[in-house]
This record gives structure tokens, sequence and C-alpha cells, in this order.
């Protein structure tokens, strides 16, 4: 019998890419999931398959734009009215906007933070209270990325400063919770390359406010990028793993190992004072793992 058997999981993003796994991973540990996301078509086809597999002990729908605070609040107020309690939290719901720093407009800067970063602390905000007082223990996984313990990489400042955010707001979470006395964890994840639509993220915003890269070297860097992530690991494959990683406990995880020599470059960078590795740097080491 699995240790999460009629345990109870909140999902954002959970509409496409790595929360649609992660759904499918709590569904085969017969888990009550609760699964939000602003896309209302992708929610429509998760629950369906979950259903079909009737092997998830309950599955319930939400359209969240995580963006807001009082939605993410009443997403939280509907998980413990119904369960009493939250087991797993995802906070993943993430969108990625790249392009020269100076160019990307300030609307695109604030879609990429408050979606990637303030949807995370909207969810701490709103659960953690009352994960601390539900007397069952329970885990904060937010989803970070490689972007995130990676040195700046050539167009991408709005989407790796999100997660540099992200990463930096987990480790503080993980050392706060082990101040009380609730059973309560924190987890980060970093996946690398992932075959997901973050790099259609334009689809979940108006027509008008859709991305436009004014370069032919952004427009390869995005080409070369987004089609190593349709080359890598599948979102089933990052799910299995961070439950892996969960039953194991740890606090780092990190799906693709292969991508530990460019942290190092960075680390490196820091400690001897040099310049950040160039792009061109890390992705020779990324093309030679």
């Amino acid at each position: 019998m699995s240790q999460w058997k009629e345990k109870v999981a909140v999902i954002t993003g959970a509409g496409s890419g790595i929360g649609a796994a992660l759904a499918q991973q709590c569904a085969k540990q017969a888990m009550h999931i609760v699964a939000a996301d602003v896309d209302a078509d992708g929610l429509a086809a998760l629950e369906k398959a979950i259903q079909q597999e009737s092997l998830a002990a309950s599955i319930s729908t939400h359209h969240v734009d995580v963006r807001d605070e009082h939605a993410v609040e009443a997403l939280a107020k509907f998980s413990f009215d119904n369960f009493s309690q939250v087991n797993l939290l995802f906070n993943n719901a993430g969108v990625l906007v790249d392009g020269k720093s100076w160019e990307r407009s300030v609307k695109d800067w604030r879609w990429n933070f408050d979606v990637n970063v303030m949807g995370v602390v909207h969810g701490i905000h709103s659960f953690v209270p009352k994960m601390l007082a539900q007397k069952k223990s329970g885990k904060i996984i937010n989803t970070a990325s490689i972007g995130g313990l990676l040195g700046g990489g050539s167009f991408m400042a709005p989407y790796q400063g999100t997660k540099h955010a992200v990463v930096a707001i987990t480790e503080t979470l993980h050392a706060e919770l082990a101040m009380e006395s609730a059973d309560i964890t924190a987890a980060c994840l970093c996946p690398g390359d992932t075959a997901t639509g973050i790099w259609e993220s334009d689809r979940l915003r108006p027509q008008a406010e859709h991305n436009q890269l004014n370069s032919e070297a952004e427009q390869q860097m995005h080409n070369a990028v987004a089609d190593m992530c349709a080359r890598g690991f599948t979102p089933q494959m990052i799910a299995e793993k961070t439950f892996q990683a969960i039953q194991d406990n740890h606090f780092w995880i990190l799906p693709q190992p292969e991508f530990k020599p460019m942290f190092q470059m960075r680390v490196d960078a820091i400690m001897n004072e040099t310049n950040p590795p160039s792009p061109e740097e890390i992705m020779a080491v990324m093309m030679a793992q």
C-alpha cells in the first residue's frame, strides 16, 4: 500500500507539462488531487485522463490564476474545508519570457515575476499556516529550474531571475520550517531540459502581449534551447524522480544530475572572483553531457 494513499496533493500549473505529470503520479499513489491552472482545457483533459484510470482517491479541478492572492487563498480554503489537510503542495505554475533584458517590456517582466515568484509566495502565504496547524505531516515542493542554479545565460534574465528567486525563497522556507514543531518540510525541484509547453507560454496571454524577439541571435538561442528541451526528459520522468526524491526526503530535487558540472562552473567563478561563464562555455558543457 502506498504511503500516500488517501493523502492530499495540491498542484498549481496542473493543466500541462510537469504539473499534469505530477497529478498523474499522485493518482497512481491513490491520492486526493486538487489541481489548479488557468488552462481550462488542460484541466479538463487531466481530469478525464485521471478519472479513466480510476486510480486516484478523487480529483477536483480549479481555474486559478496564481497571480491572484485571493484565488490562491480560495484554493487553500477549499482544500482544508474538504480534506482538513494538505500533505503535498506543489507550487509549480510557471511561464517563460526570454529576450534582451532591456528590450523586454515592464509588462513582460511583471508577468514572469507575478506567475513564477508571487505564485509561489501566494502558495506559501495561504497554505503554510494551515499546514502547520493540521497535525499531519506535509511537504511544500516549489518548482524552480536548473536556471535558478546556473549563472545568467544570454536572453534569459526574466526567466532565470524568477527561478533564482524561487531557489532562495525555498531555501529560506526550509530553514524556517525546521524551527517549527510541526512535521512540515520544503523541497526545491530544479528540472533541466524537459519537453513541456513552457517555451510557448505566450499561449496563456492575449495576442497583443505576445513576446517579440528583435534579433536573429535571440531567435537562434530561443530555438536552440527549446529544441534541447523538446528532446529532454518527459514530464512523466520528472514526476517519477520527484516522488522518489520526496520519498528519500531530499531538499534538492535534481532529476538530471548531468547538469551539475554547470552548477560547479558558477560556483568556481564566484569563489575565484572571475567573470561568469559565457553562454558558449555553458552550452559546450551542456552538449558534452
